[in-house]
């Protein structure tokens, strides 16, 4: 008896509020491109700037951050040679709004590290690319399909760039 082919998967980092709407999504989704994996940051819960004190920045933000370097340098070894990343966070974070400030701070600096990772990880032949996701209404069949794309054939084209599937929340936001 033979045993059947491997399925590829992606491996899915980080205990962001995410995960489970990025897992849904590639179980519905076709086998990607080996190998590959998913970044999703926890990011802080929202709280009133008067609360952003050092420690908060130095547990909530710091220890995020350190999770998403960590969970990326974890993979890189299986990436090299064609591998796909992509970082999937909220958006609320990175659009900006009250009560954001700690979840800003890891939001844009993951996605800044994520622009960075694009450029320096071309050489080995890496995507990397950051997808933000409407957290209060995950659409699983724009996630399911984006990450496809970008995982599947025809994504090694594909680094660099950063998508909103929000359903269009993010149209229109007013600027201070």
């Amino acid at each position: 008896m033979s045993a059947a082919p491997a399925v590829p998967r992606v491996e899915v980092l980080g205990d962001g509020a995410l995960r489970s709407a990025v897992s849904a999504a590639l179980r519905s989704t076709a086998p990607p491109v080996e190998p590959a994996a998913c970044v999703v940051p926890r990011v802080p819960d929202p709280a009133p700037l008067a609360e952003l004190t050092d420690e908060r920045l130095a547990t909530d933000v710091g220890d995020a951050l350190d999770a998403v370097l960590a969970a990326v340098q974890r993979a890189l070894p299986a990436l090299r040679g064609g591998g796909r990343l992509v970082v999937v966070l909220p958006h609320a974070p990175l659009m900006g709004a009250a009560g954001l400030g700690a979840a800003a701070a890891v939001a844009g600096g993951v996605l800044s590290l994520a622009r960075t990772l694009a450029i320096e990880l071309a050489r080995d032949g890496i995507t990397v690319n950051v997808v933000a996701l409407d957290a209060a209404r995950p659409a699983e069949a724009a996630l399911a399909g984006h990450l496809a794309a970008l995982l599947g054939p025809g994504g090694e084209a594909v680094t660099g760039q950063e998508t909103y599937l929000t359903a269009g929340t993010d149209l229109g936001r007013l600027r201070p």
